[in-house]
């Protein structure tokens, strides 16, 4: 089976075709606003090498808000045009499948201000299961954290000694990147035994409460959109 498989949630859009569990292309563009004409340029050039997918895998997020919207709306498209199923499934789930099997890890993306998303997963031989569901932070983590375990911490929180402390003494950065092949082999089974989303009803994942900053005004200012 060939899976094509798409995110934009992250700092990146993914663009993947896994065929069987193989990974036969990975692309990836480091400005996902700009997303859209890469994504088709992108597919085009999978289709002409390996000819049509039989199924599509789509990061519905949590992420940035236009990246997912720019995301889900392409799969739908194109599973409406080669009428083949297609299947949404967690961005940061996607992202954790890169991470050394039997380890913990923290992912987190669209970091503004306390604000910021994060799934935390235990990496085993089946890929990452959730030992928290996705959600949304704003200040606190979630109770399981501070931790003494080894985590990895994947994302924009990896990259603050702050963040790090909060996640746990032994909290270590993983430089990790969300593949669209990732997202492809995360959908897989569920594409195989035929649980494929409804097209129609295939819809991203937002669940961000508005981040409150102060502008250099000192009035606060609420961000609900990750991608301002």
């Amino acid at each position: 089976m060939k899976i094509l498989g798409l995110d934009a949630s992250g700092p990146a859009l993914a663009v993947g075709l896994v065929v069987d569990t193989v990974v036969a292309a990975d692309f990836m563009w480091t400005k996902p606003r700009t997303a859209g004409s890469h994504l088709i340029a992108w597919v085009q050039q999978i289709v002409e090498q390996w000819g049509r997918p039989n199924a599509i895998a789509v990061g519905i997020g949590p992420g940035s808000f236009t990246g997912v919207r720019i995301a889900v709306t392409g799969a739908k498209a194109l599973a409406y045009a080669w009428d083949i199923p297609v299947k949404g499934v967690s961005s940061l789930q996607a992202w954790a499948m890169n991470a050394p099997r039997g380890s913990q890890v923290l992912v987190t993306t669209e970091l503004r201000g306390p604000a910021f998303y994060a799934g935390y997963y235990r990496i085993t031989s089946q890929g990452p299961e959730p030992l928290i569901a996705d959600q949304a932070i704003n200040g606190a983590l979630p109770s399981t954290f501070p931790t003494s375990e080894m985590v990895y911490v994947a994302g924009p929180l990896a990259e603050s000694t702050e963040g790090l402390r909060r996640v746990g003494i032994r909290a270590t950065p993983l430089p990790i990147a969300l593949m669209g092949s990732c997202v492809a082999l995360l959908g897989r089974k569920a594409l195989i035994e035929g649980r494929a989303d409804t097209p129609e009803l295939l819809a991203p994942f937002y669940g961000r409460p508005p981040a409150i900053t102060t502008n250099s005004s000192g009035s606060e200012q609420v961000i609900a959109d990750g991608d301002q």
